[in-house]
């Protein structure tokens, strides 16, 4: 298979990419908060971020941090299991559990960033916003195809196995 070094490169360099992100937008926003050198942030769609007081900035800033995380850690998961898929144990539990993990939590991610822009519009646009954005739609394809690529590779691995012993 050439594709899978290729594959693990970029999920490499895009998981690092994730963690700089991720380091630069807690290390210097909250800075940039503190010294009223923000002029206006729209992180959040319709919404400007500036007018907040410290109290709801940090717990904009955390939520949306604990929800990156979860995205992080599920592409993690994927990088893990590159190793084994280059190394051709292609049905190793440690794939199969990599696989059924990730899955789960780019599914929770992104059930997380829908009710995180929910509320966001709710609390502080003061309207209700109901619909299915991109990303939500996004990130619950791919989860629960990386579910189910588990459960195919489960099989395998029990068809493999079966097939070990009849040898």
């Amino acid at each position: 298979m050439k594709t899978i070094p290729l594959l693990k490169k970029l999920i490499n360099f895009y998981y690092y990419l994730l963690l700089s992100v991720l380091l630069l937008f807690v290390a210097i926003l909250p800075v940039l908060f503190a010294t009223d050198k923000i002029k206006s942030i729209n992180i959040v769609e319709g919404f400007d971020l500036s007018n907040l007081s410290t109290l709801q900035f940090a717990l904009l800033l955390i939520s949306s941090t604990v929800i990156y995380l979860l995205y992080i850690c599920a592409i993690y998961f994927l990088k893990e299991s590159l190793d084994d898929l280059s190394n051709e144990n292609y049905f190793s539990k440690k794939v199969i559990k990599n696989f059924n993990t990730s899955g789960k939590l780019i599914l929770l991610s992104g059930v997380c960033y829908a009710i995180f822009n929910f509320l966001i519009a709710l609390i502080f646009m003061n309207e209700i916003k109901l619909g299915i954005d991109n990303s939500f739609l996004v990130c619950t394809l791919i989860g629960l195809f990386l579910m189910f690529l588990s459960e195919v590779f489960e099989k395998g691995r029990k068809t493999k196995q079966e097939n070990d012993l009849t040898i």
